[in-house]
């Protein structure tokens, strides 16, 4: 399994009182007496997504020499944790990347810059579909762009299926063959040296219940934050793997996934198969050494759909408190809409939101960044992609930590039992969730 996301930010509104009274505090250092507007940004993220944005970078400080960028990453749990910090303070970075189940935590408490002013100026978004641009706005304010979209994905690895004898999937397979499926590779890879797995526990994958619940024709939050799903809905998706928990060796250790940390099972080539989103295949391909990968949708529903969903891969904010937001709204149209920057991050940040960048990518025959476009395009073509994006209330990030995170560890572990999973997860979704 992947999609490894956590948050620390629950209560965050509680700490925020008067923070936003430094604001314009930060980023006023001259960039060392140089004359430069120094610009911090920070993002989450792996080795190679910081060496594509360096070198965006790079090209963003040669067009305007009197802009200097510091910048900063770490992986997406730490990201949030720190922002929480940065956020408490007044004192978050110029330009931040932000996250859909994040948006409303930050945007309702005040700590986003309302880009709206810049628009048709510093900021270019005439590119940008109407409905993708309106998912960065929060009570009608624009605080976050996006950089792309994405859909999820199982990704597998042909190379090692082979080696097992093991074929891939049908386009239409369902969550009973993905089940056999990986039986049979973990079956096949048990004598490898690393054994080999077919999947982790797919059912501790937050997203994947919330594709899940769509298929089953359940939106699973209402606009205002009320949950539409019940106990029993979760206890049936995580008893979806009952019988590949209860035989050993056929679902990826948490104990091994804990000890390959930060790579993942699938990067490590010791699972053949992992469910993700689509613009994560230059990473895996990175931790593998191989850029020999391919996707398939996911499960087919019990209706004969996939129900899938495009997501905002990720956006693009500006701290409330930038002491230089023209300058700071440059730098993200400039990462947005630049035809030179969109070549060197490719579909890192996901397909380019702007259809100008799209338009002007040329990827190479048969690179990553073509297989993950030719695989949205095929998405799309057949149907699969068919549902608008789940509602992500506030405390949805929490709500997906407490479920990846502290239960589905302990649930790895087999220290939880799937209603003992339920029932703590529903009593802390009382304090996490935030409702109108």
């Amino acid at each position: 399994m992947s999609i490894k996301k956590a948050t620390t930010i629950g209560g965050l509104a509680l700490a925020l009182v008067g923070s936003l009274a430094l604001s314009a505090c930060s980023s006023d250092s001259d960039g060392g007496g140089d004359g430069k507007v120094t610009l911090r940004f920070t993002w989450w993220g792996a080795d190679e997504r910081a060496e594509r944005y360096q070198q965006a970078i790079d090209l963003f400080e040669q067009d305007h020499p009197d802009i200097k960028v510091e910048t900063s990453f770490t992986d997406f749990a730490d990201y949030w944790t720190q922002r929480n910090t940065d956020g408490t303070s007044g004192d978050l970075p110029d330009v931040l990347q932000m996250d859909m189940s994040q948006i409303q935590e930050f945007g309702k408490t005040g700590l986003l810059y309302d880009m709206s002013e810049f628009e048709g100026n510093q900021l270019d978004t005439s590119q940008i579909d109407e409905n993708l641009l309106a998912s960065g706005k929060v009570d009608d304010q624009l605080v976050a762009i996006p950089t792309g979209t994405n859909t999820l994905a199982l990704y597998y690895n042909p190379d090692l299926l082979e080696q097992l004898g093991i074929a891939v999937p049908d386009w239409d397979y369902t969550w009973d063959d993905l089940n056999q499926f990986i039986a049979e590779v973990s079956e096949a890879g048990a004598g490898q040296d690393p054994a080999v797995y077919g999947n982790g526990d797919y059912t501790t994958v937050w997203w994947m219940f919330m594709q899940w619940l769509v298929q089953q024709g359940i939106e699973p939050f209402a606009e205002n934050g009320e949950m539409n799903f019940t106990e029993d809905d979760m206890r049936e998706f995580l008893n979806t793997t009952e019988d590949l928990r209860s035989q050993d060796g056929m679902l990826f250790p948490t104990a091994r996934a804990d000890q390959l940390d930060p790579v993942s099972g699938f990067g490590a080539g010791e699972s053949a198969t992992e469910f993700n989103w689509d613009n994560f295949i230059n990473s895996y391909a990175h931790d593998l050494n191989n850029e020999n990968i391919r996707m398939l949708p996911v499960p087919t529903g019990s209706d004969g759909q996939k129900h899938m969903f495009f997501k905002p891969t990720m956006l693009l904010s500006m701290g409330a408190n930038t002491g230089h937001p023209e300058e700071a709204a440059e730098l993200i149209d400039f990462l947005i809409n630049d035809p030179e920057a969109g070549q060197i991050i490719g579909t890192d940040l996901g397909v380019p939101a702007s259809q100008g960048r799209l338009d002007a990518f040329q990827p190479e025959e048969g690179s990553l960044d073509q297989v993950v476009i030719d695989f949205e395009n095929q998405a799309r073509e057949q149907g699969a992609v068919s549902d608008p994006l789940p509602v992500e209330p506030q405390g949805f990030g929490d709500l997906e930590n407490e479920y990846v995170e502290v239960l589905g560890n302990e649930f790895g572990y087999g220290d939880l039992s799937v209603d003992d999973f339920v029932d703590q997860w529903f009593s802390e979704s009382e304090n996490l969730l935030v409702t109108d």
